[in-house]
């Protein structure tokens, strides 16, 4: 099932992106993840690691693409079985902020309980 989220805020372009690109801000909005670890602390192509989330849970990622010229990325996530592929984008929002969105491509049950966390996170990434 493939289904879109988004969202939009105060937030300039450039805030938003930055609180994606740098991921030792990840946790500061998005509630459901409280620690990344990886290599490295930016969004880069081929970059792997783990998305510590509630309970300590780990999810194994990997960033497929980042083009940060038109602000957009896109990962692959696993929780046991189930695969998803997330692609991300920052744009202007008429009238000043910005609109984040989210595709989430995933089993239909994933998408369902995955979608409020994700507007959630995206509300916050946009906020001022």
């Amino acid at each position: 099932m493939r289904a879109t989220v988004s969202e939009t805020g105060k937030a300039t372009p450039a805030d938003a992106w930055t609180r994606y690109e740098n991921l030792d801000l990840w946790a500061t909005w998005s509630p459901q993840v409280q620690e990344v670890i990886a290599a490295t602390r930016r969004l880069t192509p081929g970059l792997t690691g783990l998305v510590v989330g509630p309970l300590g849970v780990r999810l194994p990622f990997e960033v497929t693409t980042v083009d940060a010229a038109a602000m957009t990325w896109s990962w692959h996530v696993r929780f046991g079985l189930v695969h998803a592929t997330l692609d991300h984008s920052v744009r202007p929002a008429p009238g000043g902020g910005c609109t984040s969105d989210l595709v989430i491509d995933a089993p239909a049950y994933a998408v369902l309980a995955y979608r409020p966390v994700a507007a959630l996170a995206l509300r916050r990434l946009v906020e001022a």
